[in-house]
């Protein structure tokens, strides 16, 4: 209790100090002056408030204090996950008339969850070795960045334990939140100044007399200027610019099958799958090489790599010239050799997942592919969950696991290698590019 009586009473005296006074309005001119004879009725506040763990507020910014109510250090434990809002759990007509914007609160309380297992991670750790300063039971430090703000409190410190709060500041930052970050961020070493009339500098790495007059009667300090939380960012990429042409979208496409093969390769079910009587007869017709799938409204020689000109459609032949390296390169990755020539049922079963998927894209954009609006319908159709499944294409439930574990991330794994690739202009081994893009994925898993 006393050392909580000192540091209020160190933040009043710092707070209504005379240099610290902004002279902004006739209110402070008139409040300023008549709360200097009321110093002791500030220190029995202070002990009043120390007592009953109460925090001083000062009264529209002037140098009146006030007693707020009696405030708990520890919080009660609940799970602060997060629910995504999103087309699956929200009503029809709030879809509808959403505004926008309408799900910003959603999204920051994920992003600061997100913070909150990153300090899980690392708090305690910087805590022991002083990248947090000197800290104690009740501190509260501001993180910051560009543009967003996080606050967090230490409500409990242990034996190798620390209990915390993140409080997360709006993305969209109010006037007080620029303030804070200007004055954590602005530079004390260009002041050259001694005191108001004069500026004869300073020695290097040395602040001049007002930089460290300033600095000393400050109610906060910088601790770290250099200090880093895993986080990540948003960025709005327009779909429309990243498939407007059809060899953006052959190359999205290619990623789509090429997606869909490694997922099917790394899954652990994979044995079980090219042993099931029941998808094996299912795909009894794709094992011929001269087996062609013929569908105008899915497949087009403008989008689909394996496309054969000739034969107007996909044959396990065309599909081998374009994806057969791929498909042992992957396998190749396996701790278990697997047979993956032209002929095995593996490549049956990757040839018909391949079809599979193209065929539950064009079944979402109506068959209607070569219209960019139409394509990208379908696709946030197919991202979001949204498959429809044909009569021809029930053997996928035979296991769903197909559907959910394989077709499913290879539409979203897609994208992402997409936007890379076109961020880093085609400078990428796009073999090597998929690789990490899969096994950084698995790593977040």
């Amino acid at each position: 209790m006393l050392w909580d009586m000192l540091h209020k009473l160190q933040f009043v005296m710092t707070y209504i100090a005379p240099w610290q006074i902004a002279w902004g309005s006739a209110f402070h001119a008139f409040a300023q002056p008549f709360a200097v004879p009321h110093s002791a009725m500030l220190f029995i506040q202070a002990l009043i408030s120390s007592l009953f763990s109460t925090p001083l507020t000062p009264f529209l910014g002037s140098a009146i204090f006030m007693m707020s109510y009696a405030r708990p250090i520890k919080f009660w434990e609940r799970n602060y996950n997060t629910k995504r809002v999103d087309h699956s759990n929200t009503r029809l007509d709030s879809q509808m008339n959403r505004s926008i914007g309408a799900d910003d609160n959603n999204l920051n309380s994920i992003f600061y969850e997100h913070l909150t297992r990153s300090l899980q991670h690392s708090l305690c750790g910087d805590l022991i070795l002083g990248r947090w300063g000197s800290y104690s039971t009740g501190d509260c430090f501001i993180l910051t960045s560009d543009y967003l703000n996080a606050l967090v409190q230490l409500i409990e410190i242990g034996n190798g334990l620390v209990t915390f709060q993140l409080r997360g500041l709006e993305f969209r930052g109010t006037y007080c939140q620029q303030r804070e970050v200007e004055a954590i961020t602005e530079g004390v070493e260009d002041d050259e100044g001694c005191c108001c009339c004069c500026k004869p500098g300073h020695l290097p790495h040395v602040l001049s007399f007002n930089a460290a007059f300033i600095q000393r009667w400050l109610a906060w300090e910088v601790t770290s200027s250099k200090y880093v939380l895993e986080g990540y960012s948003i960025s709005d990429n327009n779909a429309a610019c990243m498939l407007q042409m059809f060899d953006l979208r052959k190359m999205l496409i290619t990623y789509y099958v090429k997606s869909i093969i490694y997922y099917l390769i790394r899954s652990p079910k994979l044995e079980d799958w090219l042993s099931n009587e029941s998808i094996q007869e299912a795909l009894h017709p794709c094992t011929a090489w001269n087996y062609i799938d013929r569908d105008p409204g899915v497949f087009n020689v403008n989008i689909d790599e394996d496309y054969d000109h000739c034969l107007k459609g996909i044959s396990r032949a065309s599909f081998c010239n374009a994806y057969l390296e791929w498909i042992q390169h992957c396998t190749s990755k396996r701790t278990k050799p697997m047979r993956s020539d032209g002929d095995s049922s593996l490549v049956t079963l990757c040839y018909s997942l391949s079809i599979f998927g193209r065929r539950a894209l064009g079944t979402a954009t109506h068959n209607m592919s070569i219209s960019l609006e139409s394509f990208l319908y379908g696709l946030h159709a197919l991202f979001k969950g949204d498959f429809r499944i044909t009569t021809k294409q029930e053997w996928i439930f035979e296991d769903i696991d197909l559907l959910h574990k394989v077709v499913a991330p290879g539409i979203r794994m897609s994208l992402k290698l997409h936007q890379v690739n076109l961020v880093s202009r085609g400078s990428v081994n796009k073999v090597t590019l998929i690789d990490k893009a899969h096994q950084g994925c698995r790593k977040v898993r």
